[in-house]
């Protein structure tokens, strides 16, 4: 009789989420730092700055937007691993997995439609 393992190996593991977590903190640092930028552009462009506070506005916005893109590209890139893998398993529930034994109302609930809100 053979027993089944539940220890991983290595080879066995779910991709690293590292690199997600860095873009995603990245990205985020980086759309708190907009508001940021947009009250510094003003102090520029109200004492005579004009062109650097238009850049520093364009080039804040532009890294976010580029943070984001990246963090969501890599994001459904590491989900797409994960789900690939031969060891993520998903279980489709029968009717009567959702059987409650405890609802004591008096009624017989075994022909209701279950429906989903």
């Amino acid at each position: 009789m053979a027993m089944r393992t539940t220890i991983r190996h290595d080879g066995d593991r779910a991709p690293s989420a590292k690199p997600l977590i860095l873009l995603t903190t990245i990205a985020v640092l980086l759309l708190v730092a907009v508001p940021i930028s947009i009250l510094v552009a003003l102090f520029m462009i109200v004492f005579g700055n004009v062109t650097g506070g238009f850049a520093v506005i364009g080039i804040t916005v532009l890294a976010a937007i580029v943070a984001v893109v990246a963090a969501g590209a890599s994001g459904v890139r590491h989900l797409q691993r994960i789900v690939e893998q031969k060891s993520f398993r998903v279980v489709q529930l029968n009717r009567r997995d959702y059987h409650y034994e405890g609802d004591n109302c008096g009624h017989d609930h075994s022909n209701d439609e279950i429906r989903i809100i």
